[in-house]
C-alpha cells in the first residue's frame, strides 16, 4: 500500500476542527456511545486515488465533483476526539452526483450519509459558507420535545430563545423543526434540508440536534447558545415557574442595536 495518501489524509487541517470538536461533545456528554455525526465539504485536496464508485439514494447536483469528510459509522466522539484519522473517512461526489466513493482515512461512512449529502446539497446552494454539519444528542433539548407546545419551530423558537438576551441574536432565524422521523432515512435528510434552507439550528423531534456553520467549532458554538437557554427553561421550570422570557420590543431593540433585525424570524412570521 502506498503509504504518502495516508500521510496526506493525516495532514488535512481540517480534521483537527473534528478532533477538538468530539472531544468536546464527549465532554459535554452529548455524544453518548456511537451517538452523533459530523461532516465537512469542500475541494477534492491531490494525491488520492479514486475507488469503486457506490449509489447515493438521491441526487445533490450542487456537490458533484466535492469532497466530504465524514465520521464514519459506529465511531465515537471520544475517540475521534483523541486522534481521527481512523475514525473519519474523505469521500467524493461523482460527477454525475448521485454516486460517492471513499478515498482515505475510515471506509464505512455514517448512517446518516445520505441525510449529510441532502443537507449539504441545500447549502451549497442556499449559504455556501456554511461548509460544516454537526448532529450530536444534548438531553435537556431532546426533553423538550416531550412536552406540550413543543412541536413547531415557532413554538420553539418563541419560547426558548426568549430567555437569553444573546439567544436571538446569535440565532435571528430562529430554530428549525422536523417531526420524529427513522435515524439515518433519506425522508429525514429531505426534511433536514428543507428546515435547513431558514435555519442553522433544527431540532429533530426526540432525537437530537442538527447544526451548520462555517466550521464545526462554529456550528457547535450555535448549538451551546440553544442548549443554554434551554438550561435556563428548565431550572426556571423546576422551581415551579413558567418562565416569562424576554419581552418582544426588547429583543426587537437588541437586534436592532445589532444590525440584525431585517433577518429576525420572531413573532408570527417564523416558518412552521
Amino acid at each position: 500500500m502506498n503509504p504518502i495518501p495516508n500521510t496526506i489524509f493525516a495532514e488535512l487541517p481540517a480534521l483537527s476542527d473534528f478532533r477538538d470538536t468530539a472531544h468536546w461533545l464527549a465532554f459535554r456528554g452529548w455524544s453518548e456511545a456511537a451517538g452523533g455525526n459530523m461532516s465537512v465539504r469542500g475541494i477534492v485536496p491531490k494525491g488520492f486515488a479514486e475507488t469503486s464508485y457506490q449509489p447515493l439514494p438521491l441526487q445533490v447536483p450542487e456537490l458533484a465533483g466535492m469532497a466530504l469528510l465524514l465520521t464514519g459509522s459506529g465511531t465515537r466522539a471520544r475517540e475521534i476526539g483523541i486522534d481521527p484519522v481512523p475514525h473519519v473517512g474523505l469521500y467524493k461526489i461523482g460527477a454525475d452526483a448521485k454516486s460517492y466513493c471513499w478515498l482515505a482515512g475510515n471506509a464505512k461512512p455514517t448512517m446518516e450519509l445520505a441525510a449529510h449529502c441532502a443537507i449539504h446539497n441545500q447549502l451549497e446552494a442556499v449559504r455556501p459558507d456554511d461548509k460544516a454539519i454537526v448532529h450530536t444528542h444534548p438531553a435537556s433539548l431532546i426533553a423538550l420535545c416531550h412536552l406540550d407546545g413543543f412541536d413547531s419551530a415557532q413554538n420553539i423558537s418563541k419560547k426558548i430563545l426568549c430567555l437569553q438576551s444573546e439567544a436571538w441574536l446569535h440565532l435571528p432565524e430562529g430554530v428549525g423543526f422536523v417531526e420524529q422521523q427513522l435515524p439515518g432515512s433519506l425522508a429525514l435528510g429531505l426534511a433536514s434540508a428543507k428546515a435547513m434552507r431558514q435555519h442553522r439550528l433544527v431540532l429533530w423531534q426526540y432525537h437530537g440536534l442538527l447544526a451548520s456553520g462555517t466550521s464545526l467549532a462554529h456550528a457547535v458554538d450555535l448549538m451551546e447558545v440553544f442548549e443554554k437557554a434551554a438550561q435556563v427553561y428548565w431550572q426556571i421550570r423546576n422551581v415551579g415557574i413558567e418562565p416569562a422570557g424576554i419581552c418582544e420590543q426588547e429583543t426587537r431593540n437588541t437586534l436592532q442595536a445589532f444590525g440584525q433585525l431585517d433577518r429576525y424570524a420572531g413573532g408570527d412570521s417564523l416558518p412552521e
